[in-house]
């Protein structure tokens, strides 16, 4: 039951909720429009804020329930890890989208939650300071799990380094092209992409 779960956690993640509210409600697929990232942000410019807040509810649910219910299968903080990491991997390599998909923000913050809910909320509201502060989605990402690394020990949480630093690892692999136009200056901000 526990090796299936993980399993599961994987193919929980990669359904591609952003792909599926965008067709819904616009009939766009946001992997050729935009950004071309099926995740919220893309969304929300395509579709409208309000689809987008749908769309990273529903990603951040994906990696709520697979750790969440990792914790009521077994106390063994290894499986929890794993299902964090399956679920997010699920979401950045879909089974469904030919093994592409999101950058998996949303689901690390849903999979990071049942673990530890005051690091992340502090996490949280540094990435939002970041994003009100400068307009860029994607510094506030990077933000986010970058200082999610000094919140954990700060809060006690230190059996939560290993996983929070291969998922600062992914997250920042994942925005590779968006860290390249932020150095270059070229990075879509939010503010203009919603005038």
């Amino acid at each position: 039951m526990i090796c299936l779960w993980i399993l599961v956690s994987y193919v929980l993640g990669s359904l591609p909720f952003g792909i599926i509210i965008a067709r819904g409600c616009r009939g766009i697929d946001p992997r050729t429009a935009g950004s071309g990232n099926p995740g919220a942000t893309n969304v929300a410019r395509l579709c409208g804020l309000p689809w987008g807040v749908l769309t990273l509810a529903c990603d951040l649910l994906k990696g709520l329930i697979a750790v969440w219910i990792s914790l009521r299968l077994t106390p063994e903080a290894w499986f929890h890890s794993a299902c964090a990491l399956a679920v997010v991997g699920g979401h950045i390599k879909s089974c469904f989208l030919g093994f592409k998909g999101g950058k998996g923000v949303s689901t690390t913050i849903g999979a990071l939650l049942p673990l530890g809910v005051l690091p992340l909320l502090c996490a949280v509201g540094c990435c939002l300071l970041v994003i009100a502060l400068s307009s860029y989605v994607s510094l506030g990402s990077l933000t986010l799990v970058t200082s999610l690394l000094a919140f954990y020990p700060l809060f006690g949480r230190i059996d939560l380094l290993p996983l929070a630093a291969v998922l600062t690892v992914v997250v920042f692999w994942t925005h590779r092209s968006n860290i390249g136009r932020l150095r270059r200056g070229e990075e879509k901000s939010w503010r203009r992409s919603k005038s």
